[in-house]
């Protein structure tokens, strides 16, 4: 894994575009879809949530800086997509949603589908980079942690130690922004 990172950082830092374009989408097409597939829970939207990442990928390519690995750069276009395409379905889609729901006590719902998404997008902004992308890759990809110390370069302990501490961020902030007890 890590090697095909930096064949295609060696090929950005040449400017060689195509070439390292062609090869995200060779390498990462199937991870990439995980995640959208993840966020948005159907085949087509999550293809189309791919389309359009590689498509924002490919117009700002020229713009990675390297901070970050190439695969966490996509990733964050990917995810940015997806969670912009469930606002939009979450649009569509809301008044049916809050018609089924029955509430007992005969209240209505505090929050909508969008604020609370809006608000966890933000507890998730919040966090250092490190404990979102481990966040992510665990939570919406359910990505074993093997699996993740192997993308990361990060030992196991130190990973589980990472989501455990997203966790706790984005329950503090997510409590704190939508008042719950």
């Amino acid at each position: 894994m890590e090697e095909t990172q930096k064949d295609i950082q060696s090929l950005l830092l040449r400017q060689q575009w195509e070439a390292s374009f062609y090869q995200i989408v060779e390498q990462f097409s199937e991870r990439l879809y995980q995640c959208a597939f993840s966020i948005l829970g159907n085949h087509d939207d999550a293809n189309d949530a791919v389309q359009e990442a590689f498509i924002s990928i490919w117009k700002n390519l020229h713009k990675f800086e390297g901070k970050s690995a190439i695969f966490s750069w996509c990733y964050a276009i990917v995810r940015n997509q997806s969670l912009s395409e469930l606002r939009k379905r979450g649009n569509r889609y809301m008044q049916d949603i809050e018609a089924q729901i029955d509430l007992k006590d005969g209240t209505a719902l505090r929050w909508t589908a969008e604020e609370i998404e809006d608000q966890l997008a933000h507890a998730l902004s919040l966090l250092p980079d490190k404990q979102r992308m481990v966040f992510e890759l665990r939570y919406y990809q359910d990505m074993p942690y093997d699996a993740m110390a192997e993308l990361t370069q990060t030992s196991v302990g130190a990973l589980k130690a990472s989501y455990h501490h997203a966790k706790e961020k984005i329950g503090h902030q997510l409590t704190q922004a939508l008042n719950l007890p």
